[in-house]
């Protein structure tokens, strides 16, 4: 599937992605969508900083520790106002989709975060 085609059915698929981008293994971004009338919490800079960022994670993982635990499939990052998921396509590019951080979506996560911080009860 090309890139943008992705992009456009991750983003017809699924009403609570708010915004979701594809970019090389250096941060740049190729394609990106979002929701229309969605609140952009990042500028295009900062958004690119962390495509960055999380390019050369994939990267040391893959140079580090991918031979021991397996291929990275995706990572999962919450905020307190957004998930953000980055995913390693087949063809070295990566996926970042953020989606809003409803309720639905943590109460898995919230019930771990009462196991390991007392605070969170």
């Amino acid at each position: 599937m090309k890139h943008q085609q992705l992009i456009d059915t991750i983003m017809k698929n699924n009403k609570n992605i708010r915004f979701a981008a594809i970019c090389n293994m250096v941060g740049d971004v190729e394609v990106t969508s979002n929701t229309d009338d969605v609140e952009r919490y990042l500028t295009t800079e900062e958004t690119k900083e962390s495509l960055e960022t999380a390019a050369k994670a994939w990267i040391h993982a893959r140079k580090t520790i991918s031979k021991k635990v397996g291929k990275g499939l995706y990572t999962l990052t919450a905020y307190e106002r957004l998930k953000r998921v980055t995913v390693s396509l087949d063809d070295g590019f990566l996926l970042l989709a953020t989606m809003n951080n409803t309720e639905a979506e943590n109460q898995t996560i919230d019930g771990i975060l009462k196991l390991v911080h007392e605070d969170h009860a």
